[in-house]
């Protein structure tokens, strides 16, 4: 940047998720992670993101879009249950990558991809 352009501000209103959004055949991407860029602490730990709050419905929403969950297999391995997927409020295919798919858990409805 030049020192004669001015950085433009961002509305945080602008940013702000509070449309209902749908896929329509399409990608619908969602992730969380802490500001300092990481997703899981050690051991998978996600207690940081207790406390956050989010607008009512949003778990539901993405329940009923969600066609399908692409994952790891370090997240499966830590966390195996699949039916606590966004709370337990939604049931669909989980497709996990992974290295070495011969010596991984068989579960109902998982689909390992290496």
């Amino acid at each position: 940047m030049s020192t004669a352009e001015t950085p433009q501000s961002i509305d945080p209103t602008q940013m702000a998720d509070t449309e209902r959004q749908t896929a329509g055949g399409k990608v619908l991407w969602h992730f969380t992670m802490s500001l300092d860029g990481f997703v899981a602490g050690p051991n998978h730990a996600m207690d940081w993101m207790t406390g956050i709050s989010f607008r009512p419905g949003l778990v539901a929403e993405y329940a009923e879009t969600t066609g399908a969950v692409l994952g790891g297999r370090d997240g499966l391995d830590a966390y195996p249950d699949v039916s606590a997927i966004y709370g337990g409020a939604w049931e669909g295919p989980v497709f996990v990558l992974t290295h070495h798919p011969d010596d991984a858990q068989p579960a109902n409805g998982v689909t390992f991809l290496s």
